[in-house]
């Protein structure tokens, strides 16, 4: 896979543009459906903090502030947003109070995962490999046993919540978020965080055919997670 400055601008700048069109059907449909609403605009800014670290990368020295700002939303914000997002929409409240309790996990294992990066940048690997960007933060992933444990809880705070939801519509967004997963385990596994943001991000622009959809009551023609409750 090959990525570059350009291919993060103009995904970011795609995004968030595309979130003016989310937030104003989340404004439309109530401030619960807001939160989701914002996806687009989020992945939008990651992948602008990502164009701006890979322009730095021909420098002695990549940008810090950059991959702090990218590094953020991968391993801290996403796991606690994603799942707090999808329980302010879920009708089912035993269920809604499990996507709470997985997202109270995912501020923890964010903080795990981000503080000692954010504390110590000096720490923190980041190199081109195959034309994609390699965040190596061995104080706390290090060695590949405990990188792909964590990456595998990752996953399922991720997409547990999506593809649980009572909402066939989130459902086949967590199914598409899935397979964005299992392709960067599979294929690029030495660029995971990079690959799979960027592959996420341009998946978040379906979340305004998620809206659409719900706000009509009809499915959300993603073509999965169609199945009922």
């Amino acid at each position: 896979m090959c990525f570059s400055a350009e291919a993060s601008f103009i995904a970011g700048a795609a995004l968030v543009g595309c979130s003016g069109l989310t937030f104003g059907m989340g404004r439309e449909m109530g401030a619960r459906f807001l939160p989701l609403a914002a996806f687009p605009l989020f992945f939008g800014v990651q992948q602008i903090a990502e164009g701006v670290l890979w322009l730095s990368l021909g420098d002695t020295s990549p940008s810090v502030p950059a991959a702090m700002v990218f590094l953020f939303f991968a391993y801290w914000f996403w796991p606690v947003w994603v799942p707090l997002s999808s329980a302010l929409i879920e009708p089912s409240v035993m269920r809604r109070r499990m996507f709470m309790g997985v997202s109270a996990v995912g501020f923890g294992f964010g903080m795990l995962l981000f503080l000692p990066v954010l504390l110590q940048p000096d720490s923190l690997g980041i190199s081109l490999v195959q034309h994609s960007i390699q965040y190596d933060n061995p104080r706390v992933m290090p060695d590949d046993f405990v990188r792909y444990a964590a990456r595998l809880f990752y996953a399922a705070i991720i997409c547990l919540s999506l593809i649980g939801s009572s909402h066939p519509q989130m459902r086949g967004f967590g199914y598409l978020i899935l397979a964005t997963m299992v392709i960067g385990f599979v294929f690029a596994s030495y660029a995971f965080t990079s690959i799979w943001c960027f592959m996420a991000a341009i998946v978040s622009a379906s979340i305004f055919l998620v809206l659409r959809s719900m706000r009509s009551g009809t499915p959300a023609g993603l073509g999965i997670g169609k199945r009922e409750s």
